[in-house]
């Protein structure tokens, strides 16, 4: 097949050492102990991290996803991309995606990995199809979905094609909350079959947590279920007022409980198998680094990654810089993914944390960090704007820090 080949996550080989530092430096900032356990899963853990360079929100820095369609079989409460309310009539055709996405992406040289999510992806009908030539192209694929669909033959198509790994949402261990909050009566139990039928498989498990105020309190339950199914890594996703999610503002959470959750889930992480990666919460490692690393800055701690990391493309083809900012950076239909990701203003910006305002502009760790502009964005119009949500104090903000919070 004609075309450039991704290279693999192991070149350069400094990324893999890039791997390894965030690593070690989770196990510092966490006390995580499941380290050695992490290290017997490398073989899959790798080519999903597919050379990350460093730890930030959705887990690791370079991050293109293709939200292949916003067609869905639920229609979840907090839905950024208003699942299950479209046709799909502007969808990206499948050579479309074979060429103007996957092939395109290809010849971007920070990006290895690829994430198909929607929506839900398994409504479309070529996505084993568009699997499978991404794989064909080097990609390390990755399924993000609500697992509902999950079939057995649905798992096993999945592998065949190509998919190393799926992302399954999993809100609630109880039926009637996570299935209220997806709208469908059995979604739980057929998301918990759907990650059964992949495990199977042998595929990498990662889950999908929405934190707000329905759930926050069963936070530790939910990551105990995650334990129990040796997932490798738990995406901890903070309640965002976007998309759907606008209609249900009052699920978000406040600084004072953004700030319990860091410290409840860090504790939890001590023992806990799976990395917890908080997405929409750049604070949980600002705050574990002033904790026990006294603020000091990190090549691998790299925060908010919305335009600088993050590569969002939308069934249209439009290019936003972070799933929960609705702004585009371009459209693949016309451009292609090397001049968005490292020509666009909007992109070219959001890596210039100069450009931060206010008490995130003034901030120790900035670097480390830098808000959540989806956050400053969804409550202020203004990508810039400091996350007014941040539950660090003046002190741990400050360019020497006074106060190191306690255990």
């Amino acid at each position: 097949m004609a075309g450039k080949r991704v290279t693999p996550f192991y070149e350069p080989p400094s990324l893999l050492v890039q791997q390894l530092r965030s690593a070690f430096l989770i196990r510092k900032l966490t006390g995580w102990t499941q380290l050695p356990w992490w290290a017997t899963q490398s073989g899959k853990i790798f080519r999903i991290a597919a050379g990350c360079q460093g730890i930030g929100c959705f887990g690791y820095r370079v991050h293109p996803v293709w939200e292949v369609t916003s067609r869905c079989n639920l229609k979840c409460e907090h839905c950024h991309a208003r699942g299950g309310e479209t046709d799909g009539h502007d969808e990206l055709t499948t050579e479309e995606g074979k060429t103007k996405v996957i092939d395109a992406l290809a010849e971007v040289s920070d990006f290895k990995s690829l994430i198909f999510s929607g929506g839900e992806p398994l409504v479309r009908e070529d996505i084993f199809e568009l699997i499978a030539h991404a794989k064909a192209r080097g990609f390390y694929p990755i399924l993000a979905t609500n697992a509902t669909l999950i079939t057995e033959e649905v798992a096993r198509r999945l592998k065949a094609a190509g998919t190393i790994g799926i992302a399954a949402s999993i809100d609630s261990t109880k039926d009637e909350v996570h299935d209220a909050f997806r709208r469908q009566k059995g979604a739980l139990k057929m998301a918990k079959e759907g990650i059964a039928n992949a495990s199977a498989e042998g595929m990498y498990i990662q889950i999908n947590i929405t934190a707000s105020a329905i759930n926050r309190t069963e936070l530790p339950d939910i990551l105990a279920y995650a334990d129990d199914l040796r997932a490798h890594v738990v995406l901890l996703y903070q309640f965002i007022p976007s998309g759907r999610g606008e209609d249900s503002s009052s699920l978000e959470l406040s600084s004072e409980e953004f700030r319990q959750e860091i410290l409840t889930v860090g504790k939890v992480q001590r023992n806990l198998h799976p990395v917890i990666a908080p997405v929409g919460l750049p604070e949980y490692w600002a705050l574990h680094n002033v904790m026990k690393n006294r603020g000091e800055p990190s090549s691998v701690l790299r925060g908010c990654i919305c335009g600088n990391g993050m590569f969002y493309i939308k069934p249209n083809g439009d290019v936003w810089p972070c799933a929960f900012v609705p702004v585009s950076g371009g459209n693949l239909r016309s451009m292609s993914p090397e001049e968005i990701w490292n020509g666009s203003k909007l992109f070219t910006d959001l890596r210039n944390r100069e450009n931060l305002k206010g008490k995130c502009h003034d901030c120790s760790q900035r670097e480390v960090c830098g808000g959540c502009r989806a956050r400053a964005y969804a409550r202020t119009g203004d990508l810039f704007a400091e996350d007014d949500r941040c539950p660090m104090t003046a002190d741990e903000r400050s360019a020497e820090p006074r106060y190191m919070a306690q255990d």
